[in-house]
């Protein structure tokens, strides 16, 4: 059950601007875990337990994009800032649970400081206005790379690149063609994205999460602002306890 309430939760965190699934893969302690099966499965070497904590993961997520896409879209469209502060909470909850992971010295500190400033970095890529069938296929791969590193959003690479409403249009409307390029896109940046961070937990797997670390509570500055309802980052904090029992 609660690799099936974590794929539901990273499913809806998908859909959101801002927010990573991988964000909430990370923040629930489970992402090196997640990271390994997925690039097994991708070598066609996944044990039987691997490949079902995917399936269980991949089916919530799915349930979540397909059933609450729309939902979620028209939910962060009219409440941004409350629906923002609620999953703002849950990262900060997640955080707040991993300090105690990350074994501190000189080259998890560099790290951390790496990740704060990639995505500082990241936050200064300017909006672009393409849109077509290349660049929803080059969405599409950046959007499910995205996916996979923490602190950054596949959603919100969409922005970005000018797309996120086509894309969103496209699953809420059912648009195969759409679809099909944006998930090819997905697909192989995904790929590409776990098997690179699959060696590099292996090999420096404290600096990497270090690097993640830092990435994700910079990204999580990005997310709260002056304006962020208290109430629903309490909220979310408070529900990432729970879910903590779960995960």
């Amino acid at each position: 059950m609660r690799d099936l309430i974590l794929g539901l939760v990273m499913g809806v965190a998908n859909v959101l601007p801002g927010i990573s699934g991988g964000t909430i893969a990370f923040v629930s302690g489970r992402y090196s875990e997640i990271i390994k099966a997925l690039a097994s499965l991708l070598k066609l070497r996944a044990r039987r337990e691997e490949i079902w904590l995917l399936v269980k993961i991949g089916l919530g997520a799915l349930i979540s994009i397909v059933t609450l896409s729309k939902f979620i879209d028209e939910l962060y469209r009219s409440f941004p800032v409350k629906t923002s502060s609620f999953f703002a909470g849950l990262i900060a909850g997640g955080l707040f649970f991993l300090w105690k992971s990350v074994k501190f010295n000189f080259k998890a500190s560099l790290m951390m400081a790496a990740g704060a400033l990639s995505m500082m970095g990241i936050s200064l890529l300017p909006k672009g206005e393409l849109s077509g069938n290349l660049w929803i296929l080059v969405g599409g791969f950046i959007a499910g790379g995205a996916m996979i590193l923490p602190g950054i959003s596949g959603s919100s690479m969409l922005v970005i690149l000018g797309i996120y409403d086509d894309a969103v249009g496209a699953v809420a409307e059912m648009k195969f063609k759409v679809l099909t390029i944006l998930g090819a896109g997905a697909a192989l940046g995904i790929f590409v994205v776990s098997m690179l961070m699959k060696k590099l937990v292996e090999k420096w797997e404290n600096e990497t999460i270090s690097f993640l670390y830092g990435l994700t509570l910079t990204g999580l500055f990005y997310i709260v602002s002056v304006n962020s309802s208290i109430t629903f980052l309490t909220l979310g904090f408070l529900s990432m306890i729970s879910l903590e029992k779960m995960m």
